[in-house]
């Protein structure tokens, strides 16, 4: 951690709640390497909110794929199994956030309005690995892009001050992840065709192979023949794979 980051860290520890915040959204700005969320951002979170353990992730929604994950403390099988067999959103906390778009919270108390009975692993799991509660939020990206997400387990306040809180302070997260999402190591290029890459951009945004022939002016077989070239160069057997490669490659734009 730079000597900068350990100083500004410690002033907010010692100062009121406006100073952290304001603490915090200058090290959301100030990110300039992929250690810097977890070691600028992070440590200033936990004395805004304090939590037992975080996650946090940007994806695709459209079809759902994780582009980038920072992890700190929460089990794997809710890291990991984000996404099910189905392609279906495993997690009730982050289907009820996508519906609602409004911080959500989480606990045994109100488990009935969100828990379907194909969600009784992921309910058996938050039991086993204690976790008590979950607030969460996160930013979507209207125009098809990438989406984040923030999950803290074991929040002393679920209420309506907590919930103010994210408010304020997830637009912020929001931009220092996207950073961090930047800043990875990015792969040389895939040779894609010019039309492939067209095919692909509109995968990314979730459209089907009928409506992609619609907007290329070609027929649904001839898409179905592109995304199968891709998928072969990028070496993934799911459209929800090619979609998180070509965005970590750059091959699309977010």
């Amino acid at each position: 951690m730079r000597a900068g980051s350990r100083w500004r860290i410690l002033i907010a520890m010692n100062s009121p709640i406006d100073h952290r915040i304001l603490a915090l959204f200058s090290a959301c700005q100030g990110i300039d390497t992929r250690a810097g969320f977890l070691d600028d951002v992070y440590p200033l979170l936990q004395q805004i909110l304090p939590h037992e353990r975080f996650v946090c992730g940007i994806a695709t929604v459209a079809p759902v794929a994780v582009l980038d994950v920072v992890d700190a403390g929460f089990p794997d099988v809710f890291v990991d199994g984000i996404v099910d067999g189905r392609g279906r959103i495993a997690s009730p906390v982050i289907r009820h956030w996508l519906m609602h778009d409004a911080p959500v919270y989480f606990d045994d108390a109100v488990c009935d309005a969100f828990v379907e009975p194909e969600d009784d692993a992921w309910l058996a799991a938050f039991r086993r690995h204690g976790m008590r509660n979950l607030l969460a939020h996160g930013v979507k990206d209207l125009h098809g892009g990438a989406t984040s997400y923030f999950c803290f387990a074991g929040v002393p306040d679920g209420g309506e001050a907590g919930t103010r809180l994210l408010q304020l302070i997830v637009p912020h997260l929001h931009a220092a992840l996207r950073t961090h999402y930047r800043l990875k190591d990015r792969a040389q290029d895939v040779e894609l065709s010019y039309r492939e890459r067209e095919v692909l951009q509109l995968v990314c945004v979730g459209k089907t192979n009928e409506a992609i022939g619609t907007i290329l002016g070609i027929s649904p077989w001839t898409v179905k023949v592109h995304v199968r070239n891709f998928m072969a160069k990028l070496n993934v057997s799911t459209r929800g794979h090619a979609a998180a490669l070509a965005m970590k490659n750059g091959l699309v734009t977010i």
